[in-house]
């Protein structure tokens, strides 16, 4: 067993301890650890030993954060973690159990699309972009223009699906849509400092896919039916690749729902034609963590 790993189970055992025996609702800068690896009040230790045992639960935290590239952006989450009041023992390893569990099934997503990944690093740029992420590539081959443009947000919640496609002179399957938004949204919440939260909803925003906006308007009746739902996940390019990544995050579909001109909508009464100019629908997919990868909630 490697020096990190042997860390990291004793402060999980440590904490394990704690938990068992005391509330786990105090705020974690009330706690400190000792050198035989207990976790104890500060206030019941003697006033001189209290910032040596406060730093001493600070870098077992350490241990139990993953590490980020960018090692200032890395201490900075240690010791926020660590001194936030309204930080406790209890929800910051429940957070941190939550993001190794998120990490290690898409280091084996991204693991199985190691191919994928470098041809998507070879042909964009991921940036940020006024809070969006954006990959985006472009260039000529042999005269032939290509491009390459994914556009999405990404919050701790709710991530938004804005602008994604693929066009010119481009193999399809060089690398899929799932590829970028599982880097996508590694790239997003480290950038952010943010430990790794799976989201309840994804919205494919102002849809402009025809045959995406022909199922939406043939089903105008009945958008909260098995019907609709499978018609959508199934047979349209937006809905197949969103099922795609949900199957990459871990994720499975528990409903739609349809908004149109913004608003959330079970049925439309008037009839409606598909105009190239005109984006009235977007839908949003609600999902939940799977069990068979996350284990019961």
């Amino acid at each position: 067993m490697n020096p990190t790993t042997a860390a990291t189970e004793a402060t999980t055992q440590a904490i394990e301890r704690y938990l068992a025996d005391n509330p786990g609702n105090e705020p974690l800068n009330a706690l400190g650890m000792t050198a035989d690896g207990r976790i104890v009040r500060l206030a019941e230790q003697d006033e001189q030993l209290r910032p040596a045992l406060q730093q001493a639960l600070e870098r077992q935290l350490e241990a139990l954060i993953p590490p980020r590239e960018d090692k200032a952006l890395w201490d900075w989450i240690v010791e926020d973690t660590a001194t936030m009041e309204y930080q406790t023992l209890e929800n910051v390893y429940a957070d941190i159990r939550r993001d190794r569990k998120i990490r290690e099934k898409l280091q084996d997503t991204l693991s199985n699309q190691a191919d994928k990944l470098e041809k998507m690093h070879a042909l964009t740029t991921t940036t940020d972009y006024y809070g969006q992420t954006r990959t985006c590539g472009e260039g000529n081959t042999n005269g032939h223009p290509w491009k390459y443009r994914f556009c999405n947000e990404f919050t701790q919640k709710h991530w938004k699906f804005k602008n994604n496609l693929k066009e010119g002179n481009i193999n399809p399957h060089e690398f899929y849509m799932s590829t970028v938004i599982v880097w996508q949204y590694l790239w997003a919440f480290e950038k952010k400092g943010w430990l790794l939260e799976l989201p309840s909803t994804i919205e494919r925003c102002s849809i402009t896919n025809p045959d995406t906006n022909k199922v939406l308007i043939d089903h105008r009746a009945d958008y909260g039916s098995e019907a609709f739902c499978k018609a959508f996940l199934e047979t349209t390019d937006n809905g197949k690749s969103t099922a795609r990544v949900a199957q990459a995050l871990g994720l499975r579909i528990d409903r739609l729902a349809v908004l149109y001109m913004g608003k959330e909508t079970g049925s439309i009464d008037e009839p409606l034609e598909y105009d190239p100019d005109y984006e009235p629908f977007s839908v949003v997919v609600h999902v939940s963590p799977d069990p068979a990868v996350y284990g019961a909630p």
